[in-house]
């Protein structure tokens, strides 16, 4: 179990591949659950809880559909549970990181911006950097996956979830 944790880390920190990863049907299925968890403890702009586990639940199933497609567009079905797994513990890491700083808004509403974009940025690094392994394609072409994908998901999930009125 350390081990597996410790190639997360590495995959987080862009050093690691998702060909590390073992190639088994219930990392995915693990990862997906835990990825759904953070992203609902994370989530903190819905006033009502079920707004909250809806969101939560179609960020982790919109990120499986859309890894899905672009392993598709190269046919190489064999590497999805890996790519997943490898996108999953990205998305894992990022909301860990994240978590502890949506309880305290110490840092300011610029601070906040900030670290956002900061956070956003590590994760399109991550998914490119996954993807590139995964879809054997120049870095460029994999941002450019990355980038539309990420893009398309919160335009999807903005246009279910609207934000709240303040």
């Amino acid at each position: 179990m350390t081990a597996l944790l410790g190639i997360f880390v590495r995959i987080g920190l862009l050093v690691g591949k998702p060909q590390d990863l073992p190639a088994s049907t219930t990392l995915p299925i693990l990862t997906a659950i835990l990825a759904f968890l953070t992203n609902y403890a994370v989530d903190t702009g819905f006033a009502r809880e079920i707004h909250r586990l809806d969101f939560a639940l179609a960020q982790t199933g919109l990120l499986a559909v859309w890894i899905g497609a672009a392993i598709s567009l190269r046919r190489v079905w064999v590497r999805y549970s890996q790519t997943l797994s490898a996108v999953y513990g990205g998305n894992i890491l990022i909301n860990l990181v994240t978590w502890p700083l949506s309880f305290e808004s110490g840092i300011g509403a610029f601070g906040a911006k900030v670290l956002g974009i900061v956070l956003a940025l590590w994760l399109l690094a991550i998914v490119t950097k996954i993807l590139a392994h995964a879809l054997e394609v120049p870095i460029l072409l994999s941002a450019l996956i990355s980038l539309t994908g990420l893009q398309l998901s919160g335009w999807i999930l903005i246009s279910l979830f609207p934000l709240p009125k303040s």
